[in-house]
């Protein structure tokens, strides 16, 4: 039992010695850039109630249409990722995004404000598809501990950037967006230096369109030649309904928190707890995965069964300690149910095609986020927090038999 902690340092620094170099260098990049992006999403709305004037209801709606271009962005990537290749189109979005960002601090008209933030989802989303389909590409060993990874380096640098967004906002709004916007101009020199190490080959089909050579590393050996767009159609009808129910806890959840006489502190507490839980458990959480759930569709089952059980907690107990409860059970479900979705992406899609599949799941999770607080918020509104709760349950369960049919509409044959 004493030698447990050294064994497990000790699988780690292994592990760690075998991610390629240019992993670690995305990795870096991206962990930056997180910490760049959530200087600003905790304050947008503030910013639009506070300094441009407007109502809180007016603040949802802006954030509605960013998601709602971040969604159309996580499309259109996977598409072009697929005719392009990550290097253009990833420098595009991280150049673009930086503009856009970085106008947003110095305009004072709604107007204009409008027009760039949704300009911001768009580009800042439409990079998402293709790092996912880049790691899948540049470590096909990783596996899913590659997705596990960079989600855990991600929530790293939401904890850092959440943090500090609070403290420069202080200072001057204008610091976070101009902050933001370096990020942005970080991580695309960042990205240039890691692809000069990375040499990726691309070939043309019949009609010219180039797209990703499959080598030797492909992980589609053995794979099914049969279509594949039933079972990537129950994934992300399950990850739009996950969202959908997990958009609640930064929703009507902190309303009800405030009526019900919690602190807002005690309510950011929620979040904290979040982040600590990804980043110190995920590295703890990644090889009991690998052990106990071989299968992706089974573990992507098992994060949505969590999900339902965390609802169904808060509806029975709605106080603070089942919230806190709550929160933990609901964090180890989204740590093994989110990184599977770009694992299994990865598995199952024709390589050739990956970035169009990754944009369809990345899409799904962005519709489910733009949904959630506006369906949370009727339900609240009209029938109160207990029935919100137990209709987070029914979600749930819903999203659970959707990936119960993705991993019988797989047959088994592969995904694991």
């Amino acid at each position: 039992m004493p030698n447990l902690p050294l064994q497990g340092l000790s699988r780690m620094l292994v592990w760690g010695s075998t991610i390629p170099v240019v992993i670690w260098i995305l990795f870096v990049g991206s962990f930056l850039n997180s910490i760049g992006l959530s200087f600003l999403w905790p304050l947008n709305a503030l910013y639009i109630h506070t300094v441009l004037g407007k109502s809180v209801t007016t603040a949802g709606i802006v954030l509605m249409l960013m998601n709602a271009a971040g969604m159309v962005g996580n499309l259109v990537g996977g598409a072009l990722y697929d005719r392009w290749g990550g290097k253009p189109l990833i420098l595009a979005a991280l150049l673009g995004s930086a503009a856009a960002v970085t106008t947003l601090g110095f305009t004072k008209s709604f107007a204009f404000y409008v027009a760039f933030i949704i300009l911001l989802g768009f580009m800042q989303n439409m990079a998402w598809p293709s790092f996912h389909a880049l790691i899948g590409k540049l470590w096909p060993a990783g596996g899913r501990r590659a997705f596990n990874m960079f989600y855990v380096v991600n929530n790293l640098g939401v904890a850092i950037g959440t943090a500090l967004g609070g403290f420069l906002a202080e200072i001057s709004f204008l610091l976070v967006f101009v902050l933001n916007g370096l990020t942005y101009l970080l991580y695309a020199t960042i990205f240039l230096y890691a692809m000069r190490r990375q040499t990726i080959r691309y070939t043309t089909d019949d009609n010219g369109n180039p797209f990703l050579e499959k080598g030797a590393d492909s992980t589609s050996e053995g794979r099914p030649a049969d279509p594949i767009h039933v079972p990537v159609a129950f994934l992300a009808l399950g990850i739009l309904i996950a969202w959908t129910a997990y958009s609640q806890w930064a929703g009507p959840l902190a309303v009800y928190t405030q009526q019900a006489g919690y602190s807002l502190s005690a309510y950011s507490f929620l979040w904290t707890l979040n982040g600590i839980l990804i980043v110190a458990g995920q590295p703890l959480l990644t090889p009991l995965l690998n052990r106990y759930m071989s299968k992706l569709s089974v573990q992507l089952i098992t994060g949505s069964v969590l999900y339902v059980v965390s609802f169904a907690l808060i509806a029975q107990y709605p106080n603070y300690t089942g919230f806190l409860i709550g929160m933990t059970i609901m964090t180890i479900g989204e740590m093994i149910l989110l990184p599977g979705v770009p694992a299994a992406i990865n598995q199952l899609a024709p390589k050739e095609r990956t970035g169009f599949y990754q944009g369809i799941a990345a899409g799904a999770g962005s519709a489910g986020r733009m949904l959630g607080p506006v369906l949370g918020g009727m339900v609240y509104d009209h029938s109160g927090a207990i029935v919100l709760f137990a209709c987070g349950v029914a979600a749930c369960l819903v999203a659970t038999v959707s990936f119960l049919g993705f991993h019988i509409s797989t047959n088994r044959r592969f995904l694991n």
